[in-house]
């Protein structure tokens, strides 16, 4: 079926239905990304936006097609029903234009509070679909002049908005839509000469070459639309991607402090027993011999029945610190058990190690607890055992063990131990065995 010969040099019969068609294509494809759009209300105007553009197609569809193929005749440009669509034609394409800075507005300022001022401005794009209905004497040709009144500085204005955003902010995808805004905008104003010289029915072959080019309006609309279209896509799925880098890094984060919750000990800050069943720390030990000490503070049940377990925690940290600032970067502390301590101690010998940690616990300051303010000095049991490859190690650690309860025994038993919460005699270090 034929258009009418009177429309022809507006819409071609194939251009409006493929514009129609690129519209509805447009509208899916955001419906598809929908779980995307939902959180992002910039994408949600625009995808109104299309929505508003599709219907105003619709609109024509149904002027030049769908009413003379049903009646058998084209209806005069006054009708009423003529007129009606032309207003529903007019008042869509100002929806969506006024959507079309919506979501510029939602977009660039990072938040919906900044477009709150459109909402007044579909009152007058059911002005302007009233006016321009009302005026045109010409039919579409001469409402397309009036779109183009508003379209060129709305147009232009979205392009302007996205080409100023940040460096920080610019995108592939942000610098094409300011692309895709930018030649709509030139489209337009390049329609609002050549539909008005359309207008006229000048028969110059200047004009004539214009009207071949009106005739082809909905393809040059199709290509530009498909391409702003395709452009927003693009930067819903850099913003999409940015947020999934964000989940990532957040995700990584929480895993690395779940992984050091479950190697670390919160109490005293130093690696736990699971840290060493999953082999953590010990590089170093599997590529030298060295020497592995357990140590185990005597009077820690002593403390926390006295002086409560909050002195007790004290105490433990202190033990630790007090390891800890004799060990070197890759020599490792474990805490082993409730008040036990294993360190490995690569590239050293167990003589030199048990005279270096003796040293320092007998330099450690006392913990002060308790309403008495009593000093409570460290009590440690100590045993060591070296090893002459990673192989050995698990056996080094028993015989450490082994060594460090007969050396707690000992110590049960030797009468110049001190009392709890006094300090201790001066006494030479008791050798190891």
């Amino acid at each position: 079926m034929q258009p009418p010969a009177q429309t022809f040099s507006v819409l071609s019969f194939l251009g409006v239905l493929a514009q129609l068609g690129g519209s509805v294509m447009l509208i899916a494809l955001f419906l598809l990304l929908r779980r995307f759009v939902l959180r992002r209300a910039y994408f949600s105007a625009w995808a109104k936006a299309w929505g508003a553009f599709a219907v105003a197609i619709l609109a024509l569809v149904v002027r030049y097609i769908l009413v003379p193929g049903i009646i058998g005749t084209s209806l005069d440009e006054d009708h009423p029903v003529v007129r009606s669509l032309y207003f529903i034609y007019q008042m869509s394409k100002g929806i969506g234009f006024v959507f079309f800075i919506r979501g510029t507005v939602m977009y660039v300022a990072g938040t919906s509070s900044g477009a709150v001022a459109t909402r007044k401005w579909w009152i007058g794009a059911a002005l302007f679909a009233g006016m321009s209905t009302f005026a045109s004497q010409h039919g579409l040709n001469e409402m397309v002049i009036w779109q183009s009144v508003i379209a060129v500085p709305v147009l232009t204005y979205c392009a302007v908005a996205f080409i100023r955003l940040p460096r920080s902010r610019r995108t592939a995808g942000s610098v094409a839509i300011s692309i895709g805004f930018a030649l709509l905008a030139v489209l337009w104003l390049v329609y609002a000469g050549a539909f008005g010289l359309a207008v006229r029915d000048s028969v110059t072959p200047f004009a004539l070459r214009v009207a071949g080019f009106v005739a082809l309006n909905s393809y040059y609309d199709l290509a530009l639309n498909v391409l702003l279209g395709y452009a927003m896509i693009v930067l819903l799925m850099e913003d999409a991607k940015r947020e999934f880098d964000d989940a990532q890094t957040e995700l990584r984060v929480t895993h690395d402090q779940l992984r050091r919750a479950a190697l670390y000990d919160s109490l005293t800050d130093t690696l736990n027993r699971h840290a060493y069943s999953e082999g953590v720390g010990l590089d170093m030990v599997r590529a030298t011999f060295g020497t592995v000490v357990l140590a185990d503070l005597d009077n820690l049940k002593q403390v926390n029945d006295r002086n409560g377990h909050a002195a007790g925690d004290v105490l433990l940290r202190r033990c630790a610190d007090v390891f800890r600032a004799t060990l070197r970067p890759y020599d490792k502390l474990y805490r082993w058990g409730g008040d036990e301590f294993l360190l490995i101690v690569p590239s050293a010998r167990a003589s030199d190690v048990l005279v270096r940690l003796q040293a320092a616990l007998e330099r450690a300051d006392p913990v002060v607890a308790g309403g008495m303010r009593e000093q409570i000095r460290l009590q440690v049991s100590l045993g060591t055992a070296d090893y002459a490859s990673s192989e050995q190690l698990s056996h080094a650690i028993d015989r450490a063990d082994r060594a460090m309860y007969q050396e707690k025994a000992r110590r049960k038993t030797d009468p110049r131990k001190p009392a709890v919460g006094l300090p201790p005699t001066p006494t030479s270090s008791p050798a190891m065995r």
